[in-house]
């Protein structure tokens, strides 16, 4: 019943699943409950990531990339700041700051418009006790947590500096500049990027074909993002447009930030500029948030047209069943692979944990489309990369990666060797082809002997599937059960980190012991390498090199068998 003849407040559904939020044609937030859903919002997160093993590692690995990075922004800042004090001039100081502080204002649009259109900008992350409440509420308080997330990281990348330039220029009131920008910075990034990814998710909700092309255009970007950071090319592209950069409005953050440093010349009336326009994008913004947030929010998913005839029709062929059924192998056996390979199609997000050492790669190839030329340590990389990706996508958790098919698996007929057998045959027959095609045909392109690529060949054949067994039975010896979120409901089961780093380290040992057993360049670089890292200066020969890798291509050998014996004894012995 309502109150005063008021009408019922609208529901729409969300087409998530859940009680969509309710509209009242609001446009402004509680100032309060949007605090304290942002407040909520910022400690799940925390408690979330804080549970995820990977995603600690990972943010480890991201913490010590930008401690690098804010060092080298503070070096340099302090060496301004000296030159500053001198009465010189510095590149920082006359067109550096203007760009940098341009490039990071578009850098947290970007993240924030990729946040806002992924997992975090749903509202099925947010519980029930959202359906009570209205959509600006629900708004502000992910602009606030959003603008709380993403401060540290420009935090990181811009107050660096400016420490070093007042440190070295004696000016401690240059930080006060800094601080506001940052916070400018923030605000503005976040009431253009959220209402943007708002929108963007709308459109693809509303679009069969968009929703089904965003994984897609969401892994193609994130490809380029890692090549262009990757292989350096990041400088270029900022080179491209560094005209834009320092033209107003983007131009005149440079002159907030540097507007409390003396001597620099920064325009007073640009730093006006700055705060004045700011301050509209800030407010404009979170006034389109709200209608952005009902045009993503408020509508069902488009879904891909079903077949009407789908219950009846035939089902596809199996060409993996039917390579396999030509093979020597038997029948559980060959169940096994068949199903282990058609849950990495159905599931891919698995390959994930094995793509990762591709990043190593972009250097390398930008070297090769720079210079023309193949190193000759290519094909080598090419065989220790098959070897990885066929050990860490499949065989490195057998028991972990069954998910809530483990019972049934330990209680088929099919034995431990049988299963052991089954995913080494997964894996190993779609690589090994590959990545003895592909480690031949680099080696080609680097103009090596017919003997060289023979070799090349073979060990691609033999590492990989000799790593898909060894892979097996440290799998088995470190298991992990516990599943990582991906996000958007999506979970993993990876191998455990020291299922990935035994397996790292002996496929990595075993790798360079065949390089330096059949290539003499491979047994002087080492050599040399020893030579300049061990202690106490010894020579190390290419000879000596050599030994060592027969020694250690001798301790490999019989791992391989007492691996398969191992994955074999545990998978038979295990109980769930």
């Amino acid at each position: 019943m309502t109150e005063h003849g008021s009408t019922p407040e609208r529901s729409v559904d969300s087409g998530l699943g859940r009680p969509a939020v309710p509209s009242d044609g609001r446009t402004r937030p509680d100032p309060g409950t949007a605090l304290e859903l942002a407040r909520v919002d910022v400690r799940r997160g925390v408690r979330w990531a804080l549970s995820q093993d990977f995603w600690v590692l990972y943010g480890l690995v991201a913490a010590a990339g930008f401690a690098f990075m804010g060092w080298v922004s503070f070096d340099l800042g302090r060496t301004a700041g000296r030159q500053l004090a001198a009465g010189e001039t510095t590149w920082l100081l006359s067109t550096g700051a203007w760009t940098v502080w341009s490039v990071l204002w578009l850098f947290a649009v970007g993240l924030l418009t990729v946040d806002a259109v992924g997992s975090n900008g749903d509202l099925d992350a947010d519980g029930y006790y959202l359906s009570v409440l209205s959509v600006p509420d629900v708004v502000g308080g992910k602009l606030l947590a959003s603008a709380a997330k993403f401060t540290p990281f420009l935090l990181a990348l811009a107050v660096p500096g400016h420490v070093g330039i007042a440190l070295g220029a004696g000016e401690p009131l240059s930080l006060v500049g800094c601080g506001v920008a940052t916070l400018l910075t923030v605000a503005s990034a976040t009431a253009v990027g959220y209402p943007l990814g708002l929108t963007l998710k709308g459109l693809v909700r509303r679009s069969a074909t968009l929703t089904r092309l965003k994984p897609l255009v969401g892994g193609a970007l994130g490809v380029t993002y890692l090549v262009v950071m990757f292989s350096g090319e990041f400088t270029t592209v900022v080179a491209r447009i560094e005209p834009v950069l320092g033209t107003p409005p983007l131009g005149w953050l440079g002159d907030l930030a540097l507007a409390t440093t003396t001597g620099v010349g920064a325009s007073p009336a640009g730093a006006a500029g700055a705060l004045v326009v700011g301050g509209v994008v800030v407010v404009a913004g979170a006034a389109l948030a709200t209608p952005a947030a009902r045009y993503a929010w408020e509508t069902d998913r488009a879904r891909p047209a079903a077949d009407d005839d789908e219950s009846d029709a035939t089902p596809p062929a199996d060409p993996v069943g039917r390579l396999l059924g030509a093979a020597p192998v038997s029948q559980p056996t060959r169940g096994i692979a068949v199903t282990t390979l058609q849950r990495v199609v159905r599931s891919p997000f698995q390959l994930v944990f094995a793509a990762v050492p591709l990043l190593a790669a972009i250097p390398m190839g930008e070297q090769v489309l720079t210079t023309g030329t193949v190193p000759w340590y290519a094909p080598w990389l090419v065989v220790w990369y098959g070897a990885w990706a066929a050990g860490a996508a499949v065989p490195l958790n057998p028991l972990g990666a069954q998910g809530a098919t483990l019972p049934a698996l330990l209680s088929s007929p099919a034995s431990g060797g049988q299963v052991v057998r089954g995913h080494v045959v997964a894996a190993a027959l779609p690589v090994a082809p590959l990545t003895a095609a592909t480690a031949v045909g680099v080696g080609v392109l680097g103009d090596q002997s017919a003997t060289q690529l023979a070799a090349v060949g073979v060990a691609a054949v033999a590492v990989v599937v000799a790593a898909s067994v060894l892979a097996a039975g440290i799998g088995t010896t470190f298991p992990r059960f516990e599943a990582l979120d991906l996000g958007n409901a999506r979970e993993a089961v990876p191998p455990s980190k020291v299922a990935f780093g035994v397996f790292g380290t002996a496929l990595s040992l075993s790798v360079v012991a065949v390089a330096v057993v059949t290539g003499d360049l491979a047994r002087e670089l080492v050599a040399a390498l020893l030579t300049q890292s061990l202690p106490f200066d010894p020579t190390v020969g290419p000879d000596a090199v050599a030994t060592a890798g027969w020694v250690v291509l001798c301790l490999a050998a019989p791992s391989v068998p007492l691996a398969y014996r191992t994955a074999a004894t545990r998978i038979e012995n295990y109980r769930s």
